[in-house]
């Protein structure tokens, strides 16, 4: 990395962020550095980056400490012994955030630079909003030209009550919400039985007392690989245990082949749109995100 200079208003931001990245970490040498510099290329200068690494063996460490240095801006800490639950370091980063809004990041996604600036930018105009989320693009297995078929339609992504009580239409990295409703609620649920559904559940919970909107642009690359925890677990015994304990109804309403290839062509022309075409034209020139 090359060495930054910093002004006042920079220096500022490190003691006074308005937003606070969390970014939990485990052997993640492989993309982290992309991962950060995703961060360190967004437009909105006020944030920290907390990285939180539950106990990884391979060079991770070595390989924050050196944003460490260069970007005061970032922070590295380091559990005392590998929790194996992606809600423990989340929780212990968030304990020690000191920005008006939380935006959590996974270790192998990245933003686009106008990631923070929009979600601010909704968040400050409407204080009644507790939380925000757009889209990602879908890398799977290393093939980035699939990620137009995972994109869901804005009245898909609604996220309010109706639609999360059937199925989880938020991705995580893509997600803004202000620290003090995430404290209020206790974080994220640390329970084995929620491994790889915690983040839905605490949506779930968000949406019961709160409102949630969806900004249709697409603000970063979400990466799906056999090695992610999403793709390791069994999920339909971790969705049972949402259902059970939300009252939600993900596990009984599963679609079969033909119904889920009928609703994607019927979105399609609207993903198209909103997301594709719309979403990116607001973005170049500055206009307000259109919200859902």
């Amino acid at each position: 990395m090359t060495s930054l200079r910093w002004g006042a208003k920079t220096m500022e931001s490190v003691s006074r962020p308005l937003v606070s990245v969390i970014i939990p970490t485990y052997n993640m040498e492989q993309h982290i550095a992309e991962t950060l510099n995703s961060v360190q290329s967004q437009t909105l200068e006020s944030w920290e980056a907390i990285v939180v690494d539950d106990c990884s063996t391979d060079l991770t460490a070595q390989i924050v400490n050196n944003f460490v240095e260069q970007d005061p801006r970032i922070r590295y800490c380091r559990l005392p012994k590998n929790s194996n639950l992606p809600a423990v370091p989340r929780n212990y980063g968030i304990q020690q955030a000191h920005g008006k809004y939380v935006a959590l990041l996974d270790h192998d996604d990245a933003w686009n630079p106008q990631k923070l600036q929009r979600q601010v930018q909704v968040l400050e105009e409407d204080e009644d909003l507790a939380m925000v989320h757009s889209q990602l693009w879908v890398v799977r297995d290393g093939r980035r030209f699939w990620g137009i078929f995972y994109l869901r339609s804005p009245r898909q992504c609604i996220a309010v009550e109706s639609s999360l009580k059937w199925r989880n239409v938020i991705q995580c990295s893509a997600v803004m919400v202000r620290k003090v409703v995430i404290q209020d609620l206790g974080g994220f649920d640390e329970s084995l039985e929620l491994r790889a559904v915690e983040d839905y559940h605490l949506w779930y919970r968000i949406s019961q007392q709160h409102r949630i909107a969806f900004i249709s642009e697409i603000h970063g690359v979400y990466r799906h690989d056999k090695s992610s925890t999403s793709s390791i677990e069994n999920m339909v015994h971790r969705l049972q245990k949402v259902d059970q304990a939300l009252g939600t109804l993900t596990s009984a309403t599963k679609q079969n082949f033909l119904r889920k290839i009928m609703a994607k062509a019927l979105n399609f022309p609207s993903v198209l749109y909103f997301l594709i075409l719309e979403g990116r034209y607001r973005q170049y020139v500055g206009s307000s995100p259109r919200c859902w």
